[in-house]
């Protein structure tokens, strides 16, 4: 073997064997689609004013409600309904790590002289965990015949 082979032998055993000490990316998780709501206590202390505020002020707001009924007086009543769960559940991702190391002390003559190729590997286990909480927010709003509110409800739960 002359000289010029040897270096190109090693160069390409360095190149195999460091191709092996990369480690693999994190896995990408989806995010959540969910828009976040304005429905909150307080968006409705802020803009829910018995006597003055109207349905387009609601609608405005709000946006469409989940249920329109009416009351025994016959009355509309709008009702938002909004419910929400966050939760952190086990992800388990293995990324496999390893290192190689390659040299060439010198060369004798065509002889290659005090070279050394090793490699070495690992393996790790992250993990992620949570709660899981809900929580709950709905409003009923009462207006009266011209369109304005009369009187509203308003309920949150979270656990």
């Amino acid at each position: 073997m002359n000289t010029k082979s040897i270096f190109k032998t090693i160069f390409l055993s360095m190149m195999v064997f460091t191709a092996g000490c990369m480690r693999a990316a994190n896995p990408v998780l989806p995010q959540s689609s969910v828009q976040k709501s304005n429905l909150t206590a307080g968006m409705v202390k802020k803009y829910v004013k018995i006597g003055t505020a109207t349905q387009a002020d609601i609608l405005a707001v709000f946006g469409a409600p989940n249920i329109i009924t009416r009351d025994k007086n016959g009355n509309e009543v709008w009702t938002y309904d909004r419910q929400s769960m966050a939760s952190a559940s086990e992800i388990a991702a293995w990324n496999a790590g390893g290192t190689a190391t390659v040299g060439a002390a010198g060369i004798a003559g065509s002889t290659p002289v005090g070279g050394i190729v090793g490699g070495g590997g690992s393996a790790e286990k992250g993990s992620s965990s949570g709660q899981v909480s809900s929580a709950t927010f709905t409003l009923m709003i009462t207006f009266d015949s011209n369109d304005v509110i009369k009187d509203y409800r308003m309920m949150a739960t979270q656990f």
